[in-house]
């Protein structure tokens, strides 16, 4: 499990070889530990550490270890080959030198999805630099004390050091099985918090202090003058984006790659198409596959295809609750079945996915409803909503009473996070400002397994890039996002409008109008006969994903789950939802999918835990 673990001050090494020891759970993982004076680390990658090990300049002993990945051109990785006066990968050479030349503000806008870590045994000082949008996980124990602070990457093994003390945080968990997530920077653990999306922490050993603040803040830049500009800036942002986190140096890389629109960027922008594989998940082959074939052709990239088995996120369930930390749900564990073919056979040195587009450049976030709610066939075009709803959003907010026990904390913790949000959105800057607070951090976001992908792929996010996060905050127009606007225009550019999209139908860029034109036409199709049925008795769809609530009707490992769940186990539960979820048989769960699956994750995420003790 790939992710890092550092104690500033205690010099008890034992607890970073332990941490290492359950950070550490494929062969091919590597692993660097340090320990001296005020500072130790452990660092776990599957990230090749000539290019992205710790740092460390021998003459001042300062060190810079990163988890995740900053991304570089070609020719700033050539300079960072002569940077031969420094010990360790190419990367954090670079940031290495460009701290010794300008301090910590020269690196804090730090391009791409990974945290910093400084170590200055000069000044005495832990510099520690989270990602513009809150990708990466990281989380503190006790920040303020400095003395025995924790910064690790998952909260769980926090929870494991002897000489830590936590207790765990029921609402968190409840707020689970409500919303699919937890509101930050809350975990599982009451002493245990989310650093914050850009954010600068500063532990000095010498004054004994502790001192965040946020480097970067969306907004607050000059907007785009118009949708025109923003287009071409937003596409050249993606293009460069994808090209410098596609170089040969970082193959075989991997996109995971559906008949929609998002993915098929990273294959239409990549620097050279002969290092990219193009793996498409699919249950049985029907038109998404092939689309997604005709893409990867299109691009010349390689397609493999990859079927799932009939019990596929089940039999998944309980290692991807013991690899996340259980801070997602289950039924978005779409890939860690994969990564026998993925990092076995295929040799995967770079993994990437078109994850977040929705929440970022499209509506998943922004308050919204369709345009003809009336139809019996849907049309997925929207028009906004006049009201926040009071919270997060995709997937919205459960209709099931929040429990009893826990409603107060849990809208205390809703109240202060969207402290300042306006009840009625008026403005696009009310819109926005909300749509900014669903989304960072993206790895608290539900529906998006980074935390799982960080800790078991070498993955990275072109998102998290510096020029496209800068894109994201100058956006002045919420409606340039709603019915993917903005994207699909950028994504036109980038791929052309030759392959449709698998999901609807219509092609890159297409207006409102052509979008209506398409669903019509579909929807006639499909009264004609001339579109494959698929009743809620199968497991396949017509899209990229399956009916999951086959599986809670026909899964064997689900029904064993379920049966043999620990007397403890169901009482918890049962308060935290807020009655007995054991009342309604598996067939009614088949018609809330989303919330047994939250309560499934839990459920699987208890026994891991009681392993681990044991």
């Amino acid at each position: 499990m790939a992710g890092i673990y550092a104690i500033i001050e205690n010099l008890e090494t034992s607890r970073i070889k332990v941490a290492v020891q359950h950070l550490q759970i494929y062969n091919e993982e590597h692993v660097e530990t340090a320990s001296e004076l005020g500072f130790a680390f452990g660092w776990v990658s599957q990230d090749d550490p000539h290019l992205f090990g710790p740092a460390l300049d021998p003459q001042t002993g300062i060190r810079v270890i990163s988890s995740g990945r900053v991304a570089w051109d070609e020719p700033e990785w050539q300079q960072a080959a002569k940077l031969d006066r420094y010990k360790g990968g190419l990367s954090n050479r670079l940031l290495l030198e460009r701290y010794l030349n300008s301090g910590v503000i020269a690196i804090e806008r730090h391009n791409g999805s990974a945290i910093l870590l400084i170590w200055d045994p000069q000044q005495q000082q832990v510099h520690l630099l989270t990602d513009h949008l809150g990708y990466y996980p990281i989380f503190l124990y006790q920040p303020e004390k400095v003395n025995g602070c924790v910064i690790a990457s998952v909260p769980d093994i926090i929870a494991d050091d002897v000489a830590v003390r936590t207790t765990p945080d029921y609402v968190s968990m409840a707020e689970f099985l409500w919303q699919g997530r937890a509101t930050p920077p809350h975990t599982y653990y009451q002493e245990v918090k989310y650093a914050g999306a850009a954010t600068h922490c500063c532990w000095d050993l010498k004054r004994g202090t502790y001192k965040k603040r946020e480097y970067w803040q969306p907004f607050v830049a000059d907007c785009f003058s118009s949708l025109s500009e923003a287009v071409e800036e937003l596409a050249a942002a993606v293009r460069r984006s994808i090209y410098i986190r596609t170089l040969p140096r970082l193959g075989p890389i991997v996109n995971y790659t559906s008949g929609g629109l998002d993915s098929r960027v990273v294959l239409a922008a990549a620097a050279d198409p002969n290092c990219i594989i193009g793996v498409n998940l699919y249950d049985v082959p029907n038109r998404e596959v092939a689309i997604a074939q005709q893409v990867c052709q299109t691009a010349g990239v390689k397609y493999v295809g990859f079927a799932r088995d009939t019990d596929y996120y089940p039999q998944w369930m309980r290692l991807g609750a013991k690899h996340s930390g259980a801070m997602w749900s289950t039924v978005e564990n779409h890939f860690l079945g994969t990564r026998e073919l993925v990092c076995g056979q295929l040799q995967a040195q770079t993994v990437l996915s078109g994850c977040s587009t929705d929440f970022l450049f499209k509506h998943a976030n922004l308050d919204r409803s369709f345009i003809f709610p009336s139809l019996s066939w849907s049309v997925p075009i929207y028009v906004f909503r006049s009201q926040w709803n009071g919270g997060f959003l995709d997937p919205p907010l459960s209709h099931n009473p929040r429990p009893a026990a826990f409603t107060e904390l849990m809208g205390q913790r809703l109240q202060e996070w969207f402290a300042g949000a306006s009840v009625n959105l008026q403005t696009d800057r009310d819109r926005l400002w909300v749509e900014d607070k669903r989304n960072r951090p993206m790895c608290y976001a539900s529906g998006l397994p980074f935390q799982l992908m960080f800790r078991t792929f070498p993955y990275d996010s072109f998102l998290a890039d510096r020029a496209i996060v800068d894109c994201y905050g100058r956006i002045p127009n919420a409606g340039w996002k709603l019915n993917a606007r903005l994207w699909g225009l950028a994504i036109a550019k980038i791929c052309g409008r030759s392959v449709m999209d698998a999901n609807f139908g219509w092609r890159p860029g297409a207006s409102n109008t052509e979008k209506v034109i398409a669903i019509a036409k579909k929807g006639l199709r499909k009264q004609l006969g001339l579109t494959p049925k698929r009743s809620s008795n199968e497991l396949a769809t017509n899209g990229s994903w399956p009916n999951m609530s086959w599986y809670i009707c026909h899964s064997s490992t689900i029904q064993q789950m379920w049966e043999t769940t620990p007397l403890a186990d169901r009482q918890l539960l049962s308060e935290l939802w807020g009655s007995d979820p054991w009342q309604l048989p598996l067939e009614q769960w088949a018609k809330s999918v989303s919330v047994f699956f939250y309560i499934a994750t839990l459920l699987n995420y208890r026994t891991v835990r009681r392993d681990t003790k044991h």
